[in-house]
């Protein structure tokens, strides 16, 4: 939703992405505290380093992702994004192997028909007409492979190295990171920025930072199963930007879309149902 409004506000997406990492730190330091902060860093830690690592990838996949949404169109875009989550599942399931042996067969359909949702409530009815070449799909693919990079990372560090104690810091130093190395571009590349990048920068930053903190928080709350997990917040993830881009941009959906929000709620169901009858 931030990156299309981007392009509808003539919002220039690098500076924005930049100042969104700023906002990120920002936001994780009042969340924490200065204190809490700076007594839980460990410098050269190897968790310190593989946070420097995931700040490079992040800011390099936030704007390839902004500048896909703009060229390819947001449908692209979203569909290449969220079926991402097939590469973090597959080495869940096959490399790792976190808690493997916790799925049950209605466990594997909800993660059979995450996919289908995903792809249902993405389609778009009008598509324009591009011939569909290798060139053409390059940046989707590039999406889809940096955004399955990091949620496999984040999978494996937060099961290696992240603990409660840096759980809440470990994002403001990937961000902080992600913000060094994109405010070094913008100095060499001599890039400006005005009013309208600060704003988009603060109300994607905002949020961005409690995406990946609570991303963090549910892999731990299920024993690290990228699985379960991943699929079930991309879910929800496409449930709400549908419902946002009913609401801000009225857009219309079609029946396949109905039909992929209907799955979509069904998934979350088998995918968490042993949690759910925990509660109740």
């Amino acid at each position: 939703m931030a990156f299309r409004s981007y392009r509808m506000f003539k919002i220039n997406t690098l500076p924005a992405i930049v100042v969104n990492y700023a906002v990120c730190v920002i936001t994780g330091l009042s969340y924490i505290g200065w204190g809490n902060f700076t007594s839980r860093l460990e410098w050269g830690s190897e968790w310190i380093l593989s946070a420097h690592f995931l700040g490079l990838i992040f800011i390099g996949a936030f704007f390839l992702m902004a500048y896909t949404t703009q060229v390819r169109g947001v449908s692209v875009a979203t569909v290449a994004s969220k079926m991402s989550l097939a590469i973090p599942v597959i080495f869940s399931l096959f490399i790792f192997k976190y808690a493997v042996n916790s799925l049950d067969t209605w466990n594997y359909l909800g993660i059979i028909l995450s996919f289908v949702a995903i792809f249902l409530v993405s389609r778009k009815q009008k598509i324009e007409a591009q011939k569909i070449t290798f060139r053409f799909l390059l940046l989707p693919l590039a999406v889809f492979l940096l955004g399955g990079l990091i949620d496999t990372l984040l999978n494996y560090v937060n099961h290696t190295y992240v603990n409660e104690k840096i759980e809440p810091i470990y994002p403001i130093v990937i961000f902080g990171s992600a913000f060094f190395f994109g405010f070094t571009v913008l100095i060499i590349k001599k890039i400006r920025f005005g009013w309208k990048e600060l704003i988009g920068g603060i109300y994607l930053g905002v949020p961005n930072y409690f995406s990946i903190y609570f991303q963090l928080k549910a892999l731990t709350a299920f024993d690290n199963n990228g699985a379960i997990v991943y699929p079930a917040m991309n879910i929800g993830i496409i449930i709400c930007s549908t419902l946002l881009a009913i609401l801000l941009f009225k857009e219309k959906l079609t029946r396949l879309n109905f039909i992929g929000v209907g799955l979509a709620v069904i998934v979350i169901f088998l995918l968490s149902y042993q949690e759910i009858l925990k509660v109740l």
